[in-house]
């Protein structure tokens, strides 16, 4: 490709990356600007390009031209125009069908037609007069598509008459087209509008190579995400035009989404939600786009085989030592017919080791049949006039699943792997229908190929059908079996459910006496209650090997003749092993280990549903004490109380052993906040390593519950769709989190682990000052607090704002409660604007020594500072005394404070001083009081400080900061207690800005 032909690529891409991104985001008028601009490049591109590459650019030409035509009938606000706005765009719709399909003389006069369309309004237009900017805009877009237009009816005749015309070209500036196309021509002339856009002339069109039918082989991919050819490599990997036109201008999901469907209900995407499907859309190494609406209308007419470009898939060991060669269905089965068979007893599960698919694919197929509703053809494309799947003698196959959260398109080809015998070598029916085979290649190719290392029923369920999935273990302790057998009955009566069995691991020969196999998975196609008994009817996957036990073929007892006749069976005639039994429901309990049920979700009038990523940055590595990074949502019905049911489903990028075990909790009585640690719950989710996690509860009207997702180690990041389905209007959205959050790091060391509230070095924690603005409003909010080890620790706030050197009830705001190991939090309620709170951090026993982290948020803007310490900047002095009873400790009310113990302090300067008394080691704290007095000529002065009223904390007394120093003075602190017979040791810290001398005195 030259340099000019790469810029005008570039070009090209970037102009449908913009068109696209306008286009989902309703931003019409725009999108159709952009779109007319690149069908112009496209135009130019197809000059430079022969062979495949240029049927390529034609398919991308039909493609965004036929939503151009879209665009304009959608635009338009003259009903004078409806009319022939609409014979235009289906007359290019068929044009470029049959332009595709290489009927290039049918394409042309079509082509004309629709031009003839076009001109009419045109000419209409100009009469009209319109004058309005959003009129004249509508009108200029609409010359600029039909001159296009022209262009590409050029090409597909230079691509029908190569020699006519590049000997017409060589003399010519002007498209010369047949009679008809020349008076089209002409009548737009006449029109009194030049065939212009934004004033410039339209260049014309100038073919010098051409392209047949046979050269249109691999494909050329205007990827925005890429930006480069992305040419085939030969016959066995190519494709044609179409295999991913559909898809290729919204390979990137960059602004907005289109409208994706979940389930039965269609959403937009946030930004966010949109970077998962992003992230998501490669599994396995391939990518599958969302489901779009106007994916229905991919092309499957071509002239030649269709080759998946993704290749083969990857074959088992066993299927390669028995692989002979991968052939077309229609060289095996010639013209088969798709999914034209009744009922599941044709298929068969060959070399893969998939019986839980086959058996997901066996009760489909059955519900079809019993219900006569589609339930997985209809998502199996292309299809003929009744709906159903039809064969397509290309070779090529689009099969919709739901996958990762959203429907997404699964294109495949015929090719089907054949063993030395002549047989499939995969899931096959026994009268040749091939839409099982087509069905578990579309769900292989996602799941990574054929070596694939097995599932459960109901999670291949849920990717054929959308369909709930739900797992009910028969061993668990709260497994019921009278509730289960209901609702499985009436389910199966009702169609609102499908059933599959599993059997676990079990001893051969015990198997082998059973006619079971082990770890196994088979399909429930039918539940009856009849003549006392509850019995199933279940198909075996393998199409052989039946139950032998209870109400089996080869039981002579349990079958009475009312029973053979309620059940139209007789088991002696019952010859053909097609593995379909009769079991009954107490044997399945005793030999299988799991029942595996999906609901429809068109029984719940209401959905939401949400699609997030959890990042390894997101929180601990184990998060089973904190919650505080984990995702949560609010989940609340909004009219009425309502049964809902919340699926949990992690999103798979490679198929592999499942290590993640994952839980979904439900929280209730927390107006719809986020819960930051486990607390009592209305619903504890079990740890599981499965893909779904289904929890079902009864919503109270207007209560607002906290989902939290959990999982027990994080190993790698993982991505989730949340979906809420009820009977009423349901609302899901992220719990909310505070507005405004600053961590703060910290540790206990030697000298500041102060242990809990009854230590007398409580003081000691680190303290951090929290101060709300004046102008804020009253705010409420959440502290939490992560330590390095497992140490209980707990959050305590004070009022003030200032150094908390005793622990009082009446000045507590809020606290974490009980001391717990590593992780706690603290929820603040109206915290006042203008005012200032401390924040103490303590473990539960002093010098336990870590490392913390404390996190505040608040909705509203808040400063957080650390508190210094008492006495921090000054030289404090430790002093040790003791009350003796009768002699030391006369008593508060006495005053005789000259026969405590008393300390004189003598300092050279002014100084400012404290003094902390504490009884560390008293077997009940006694009340008690520290002063500091002037002390002149052994006479007791004025008091300079005090601890004020006697008291007794486990933190002791202290005075305030004060200043003392007048010349020639001394000063005396007396630790006193209230009592008389007070038989306790105490500890005096004295505290000093500068040297002083402290000495004790004696009585």
């Amino acid at each position: 490709m030259t340099d000019s032909g790469a810029s005008l690529y570039a070009k090209t891409t970037e102009l449908l990356c913009q068109a696209v991104a306008a286009d989902t985001l309703h931003r019409y008028s725009e999108a159709l600007g952009l779109y007319n601009n690149a069908l112009k490049s496209i135009a130019e591109l197809q000059k430079q390009y022969t062979g495949h590459q240029r049927t390529q650019l034609e398919s991308k030409f039909c493609e965004y031209s036929g939503r151009v035509s879209v665009l304009l009938q959608q635009l338009s606000d003259n009903p004078a125009y409806f009319g022939d706005l609409d014979k235009a765009r289906v007359g290019l719709n068929a044009a470029h069908k049959q332009h595709l399909q290489g009927c290039v003389d049918a394409a042309l006069d079509l082509y004309i037609g629709s031009i003839g369309c076009y001109q009419r309004i045109l000419r209409q237009t100009k009469s009209a007069g319109s004058d309005s900017t959003k009129g004249k805009q509508w009108r200029r877009e609409l010359l600029k598509f039909a001159n296009t237009c022209l262009k590409e009816a050029e090409i597909a005749k230079q691509t029908a008459f190569p020699a006519t015309a590049s000997s017409e070209s060589a003399h010519s500036e002007s498209p010369t087209l047949t009679a008809s196309d020349a008076q089209s021509t002409l009548q737009l002339q006449m029109s009194g509008l030049s065939l212009q856009t934004n004033g410039e002339p339209d260049n014309t069109c100038r073919s010098e190579h051409t392209s047949t039918p046979e050269s249109r082989r691999n494909s050329m991919h205007f990827t925005p995400q890429y930006q480069h050819l992305s040419p085939g490599t030969g016959s066995s990997n190519t494709s044609t035009s179409s295999t991913s036109n559909a898809h290729s201008s919204r390979d990137t999901m960059t602004n907005a989404s289109p409208p994706y469907t979940n389930g039965t209900h269609t959403e937009r995407l946030t930004e966010d939600e949109t970077q998962v499907v992003r992230i998501t859309s490669h599994i396995n190494g391939l990518t599958f786009l969302p489901w779009l609406e106007n994916d229905k209308s991919e092309n499957f007419v071509m002239p030649s085989y269709f080759t998946d470009k993704d290749g083969l898939l990857t074959l088992s060991r066993k299927q390669q030592r028995k692989l002979w060669q991968w052939r077309r269905a229609s060289h095996l089965y010639g013209h088969p017919q798709i999914f034209g068979q009744h009922g599941c007893g044709h298929i068969v599960q060959e070399t893969v080791t998939d019986c839980s698919f086959v058996a997901a694919l066996c009760v489909s197929v059955e519900y079809e049949h019993r219900f006569k509703r589609q339930l997985i053809t209809q998502h199996v494309y292309p299809k003929g006039r009744n709906g159903m799947p039809e064969f397509n003698p290309a070779g090529k196959y689009m099969v919709k699943l739901f996958v990762n959260g959203l429907w997404r398109r699964v294109v495949i080809d015929d090719l089907l792997p054949v063993g030395e015998t002549g047989k499939l070598l995969c899931t096959y029916s026994v009268t040749g229908d091939i839409g099982q085979s087509l069905m578990e290649k579309a769900f292989l190719k996602v799941m990574g190929g054929y070596d694939f290392p097995g599932s459960n029923a109901s999670t291949d369920l849920h990717v054929l059908t959308g369909w709930i999935p739900e797992h009910v273990f028969v061993q668990d302790q709260a497994f019921d079996a009278e509730r289960t057998w209901t609702r499985m009955h009436d389910g199966l009566e009702q169609g609102s459910v499908l059933l599959t069995i599993a059997t676990g691991e079990m001893g051969s020969d015990v198997a082998a006496s059973l006619g079971l196999v082990p770890s196994h998975a088979y399909a429930v196609l039918d539940a009856r209650e009849v003549c006392g008994h509850q019995l199933l009817r279940v198909k075996n996957p393998w199409n052989s090997l039946r139950w032998t036990g209870a109400f089996s073929h080869a039981d002579q007892i349990s079958w009475t003749p009312d029973l053979m006749r309620a059940l139209d069976y007789d088991p002696k005639t019952e010859h053909d092993d097609q593995g379909i039994f009769w079991i009954d429901f107490a044997s399945v309990c005793h030999r299988f280990d799991a029942i595996h049920l999906n609901w429809n979700p068109r029984v719940f009038a209401h959905q939401a549903s949400v699609h997030f990523s959890w990042n390894m940055d997101m929180g601990p590595r184990q998060a089973l004490h904190d919650f505080s990074a984990n995702p949560q949502y609010t989940l609340v019905a909004e009219h009425g109380t309502a049964e809902v049911w919340i699926l949990l489903s992690k999103h798979l990028l490679k198929t592999e052993e499942n290590v993640d075990f994952i839980a979904l909790h439900v929280y209730d009585n927390t107006n719809g906040r986020r819960v930051y640690e486990p607390r009592a719950a209305l619903h504890i989710g079990e740890y599981v390593n499965t893909q779904h996690v289904l929890v079902q509860l009864t919503a109270r009207q207007g209560e607002k519950y906290t989902l939290v997702v959990a999982q027990r180690e994080k190993t790698k990041p993982l991505h989730f769709t949340l979906r809420a389905l009820s009977s009423t209007p349901v609302r899901l959205v992220q719990a909310p989190v505070p507005t405004y959050c600053e961590d703060v790091t910290g540790q206990w060391g030697s000298a500041s682990a102060g242990g809990n509230t009854a230590s007398p070095r409580y003081m000691d924690n680190p303290q951090f000052q929290i101060t709300i603005p004046p102008n804020a409003p009253l705010t409420s909010g959440i502290i939490t607090l992560e330590t390095a080890h497992k140490h209980p620790v707990n959050i305590r706030v004070f009022r003030g704002g200032f150094l908390v050197t005793r622990v009082l009830e009446i000045n507590t705001v809020a606290t974490s409660g009980k001391y717990r190991s590593q992780f706690c939090t603290c929820e603040l309620e109206a915290l006042e604007p203008g005012s200032s709170y401390t924040v103490v951090v303590s473990t539960f026993e002093p010098f336990m020594f870590s490392r913390f982290k404390l996190r505040i948020g608040l909705g509203s803007l808040f400063t957080v500072a650390p508190i210094a310490r008492e006495g921090a900047g000054m030289r404090m002095r430790e002093l040790h005394g003791k009350w003796m009873p009768g002699s030391e400790c006369v008593g508060g009310p006495d005053q005789s404070y000259h026969k405590c113990p008393r300390f004189l302090v003598r300092t050279e300067c002014e100084t400012r001083v404290l003094a902390r008394l504490q009884t560390p080691h008293a077997k009940s704290l006694p009340l008690v009081n520290v002063s500091v007095y002037e002390f002149d000529d052994a006479v007791l002065g004025t008091l300079c400080a005090s601890s004020g009223s006697y008291t007794n904390s486990p933190q002791g007394v202290a005075t305030r900061q004060s200043t003392i120093g007048r010349t020639g003075c001394e000063f005396l602190v007396v630790a006193s207690a209230w009592d008389h017979d007070v038989d306790a040791s105490f500890v005096l810290y004295f505290y000093s800005e500068h040297t002083v001398e402290v000495t004790p005195l004696f009585y």
